[in-house]
């Protein structure tokens, strides 16, 4: 696509004129803005829209979290915490998958605290499970209190046992057994 600067204005394809406007930062420099076409505002981005370009409240575009709900988020940013754990420890996004032994060269220490924060992360994730449960349990059970007939119980439906059981922690691979410590006794002398 083909632009100029034409004074205090962008041309776009020499068709279409967008006026600019520039504000000082507070490194010194300078940033540009566009005005929206639809509704004048100043915009960084705009979005190419049936009517032409405009900025993102014009075009009617609202980011996916605003229509997530609290605890939907809340799983949403836990798993995202717990692949970036399990990526500190070396092993895939898969919560199927094992983790590794300490690599050589990793400090037992660090390697512990990495390990604490996949658990404190993985028992997040399990705790945002169990609510997304309860609620949609909740949910569920409030159409048929209203009809007068009885719900099952969350814990006697087959979805959540078999969310716990898929999303348990994941085994950790055996690290060999530490040398034993035990003092050795002098020869010649009895126990």
């Amino acid at each position: 696509m083909e632009f100029d600067i034409v004074g205090a204005c962008l041309v776009l394809a020499g068709t279409l004129t967008l006026p600019l406007e520039a504000t000082r930062v507070a490194s010194g420099g300078l940033r540009l803005w566009a005005r929206c076409p639809g509704c004048s505002a100043r915009a960084v981005v705009l979005y190419l829209n049936a009517p032409g370009l405009r900025c993102r409240r014009c075009a009617g575009l609202v980011y996916p979290s605003t229509r997530q709900r609290p605890e939907e988020r809340v799983l949403e940013q836990a798993l995202a915490r717990r692949t970036k754990a399990r990526a500190a420890l070396g092993a895939g996004p898969d919560p199927r998958e094992p983790i590794p032994r300490r690599p050589p060269g990793v400090r037992s220490s660090t390697w512990r605290c990495r390990l604490d924060e996949f658990h404190e992360a993985d028992a997040a994730v399990q705790a945002a499970l169990r609510a997304l449960i309860d609620r949609l349990g909740a949910r569920s059970e409030a159409p048929a209190q209203e009809a007068g007939l009885a719900a099952p119980p969350v814990e006697s439906t087959l979805a959540a046992p078999q969310v716990a059981s898929t999303l348990a922690a994941p085994p950790v691979a055996s690290t060999p057994d530490a040398p034993s410590k035990k003092r050795r006794r002098p020869r010649g002398t009895t126990p």
